[in-house]
């Protein structure tokens, strides 16, 4: 009874996991679809580059919104629930892309990547957590690490695919075409550009409605996360305050310098390829170059943790490299002292 038991267990933990991983892919697929729209959006609205960096900003700014309401909504539905809310929010706002296209509004497509954001931030408040408290805390890195090459894996597909419709020879045409006309001769082919993010957004927002309401109907182990806080501080005085948490606000810093580098190297490459005069053709890949190099450290990260190295020993590492070529950089930038 006891090995059935634990066969049992075993295998919901690997479903729990498997769903986790797919909703990890989920919101990379969707997030590293902006250093694809960033250029897109540049030529289609005819935006310089501060207005087409907007895309980033309405899309992150979610995040610091909507997460505080995030933890309050999964406090009254649960995880799984707000999980499927999540995924039927993310499929609003990429409906919102359809009147954005038709209109070619760029404030309409900033509305919809603002929902687009604000699921993300409740579907990411939920599953980030559960997959640490799913199993031992001493192995809670390499599960991370492995979803973050679900993640990342999702960000290296998403640009390719969208890139191949968006950013194809024909978008490279059009934007030849639009050097040698003014005025009126532009909106038609301007138009016709922008039309082509509406199906694969109507694609998106179909998948994600049906995973949402497929998320339903499968099993998930409840996560009580109030009974991990209370285990936390059982053996000390209760904490009230957040900055009683070092390592939460300590965190909170180092996932907000992370966060920017990472969104950074992946919006911006594609834009810098074409001020380097790199053909779209080319630099449309350069995210996905981006997203692999991303993923062979999260390798790295499931062969060495916590089995050749712990942890805190793999984040300090991790620091000190992530600084080196910014340090070369910043070198190669300075005069010549001969």
């Amino acid at each position: 009874m006891t090995t059935l038991s634990a066969a049992e267990d075993r295998k919901n933990y690997i479903l729990s996991i498997t769903i986790i991983g797919v909703l990890f892919f989920i919101f990379g697929f969707i997030t590293w679809l902006n250093g694809t729209l960033i250029p897109f959006l540049k030529i289609s609205c005819e935006l310089n580059n501060v207005q087409a960096y907007f895309v980033t900003l309405a899309f992150y700014i979610a995040y610091f919104f909507m997460a505080p309401p995030s933890s309050w909504v999964l406090h009254k539905v649960g995880f799984k629930n707000g999980m499927a809310l999540g995924l039927f929010v993310i499929a609003i706002g990429s409906l919102v892309f359809i009147p954005a296209a038709l209109t070619r509004t760029f404030g309409l497509f900033l509305t919809g990547l603002f929902i687009q954001g604000t699921g993300l931030a409740l579907l990411q408040t939920a599953v980030n957590p559960y997959v640490v408290v799913l199993g031992p805390r001493e192995s809670a890195a390499k599960r991370i690490a492995i979803m973050g090459i679900c993640n990342k894996v999702a960000g290296a597909i998403s640009p390719l695919i969208l890139g191949a419709v968006v950013l194809n020879q024909n978008t490279t045409d059009v934007v030849e075409r639009l050097k040698t006309i003014t005025g009126i001769e532009r909106i038609p082919l301007l138009d016709t550009l922008a039309h082509k993010v509406i199906v694969p957004y109507i694609i998106i927002a179909i998948a994600l409605v049906l995973l949402s309401i497929g998320l339903k109907f499968i099993h998930l182990p409840d996560v009580d996360t109030d009974k991990e806080e209370d285990n936390a501080t059982a053996t000390g005085a209760k904490k009230t305050a957040w900055y009683q948490f070092p390592h939460l606000w300590l965190g909170f810093i180092t996932l907000f310098l992370y966060v920017g580098v990472e969104v950074m190297a992946g919006d911006t490459i594609i834009l810098y390829g074409l001020s380097q005069d790199i053909p779209l053709a080319t630099a449309r890949t350069f995210t996905t170059f981006t997203l692999l190099a991303m993923v062979a450290g999260y390798l790295i990260g499931i062969a060495t943790i916590p089995r050749l190295i712990s942890q805190s020993k793999a984040l300090a590492i991790s620091a000190v490299f992530y600084q080196y070529p910014r340090l070369r950089l910043l070198e190669d930038e300075l005069p010549d002292a001969t």
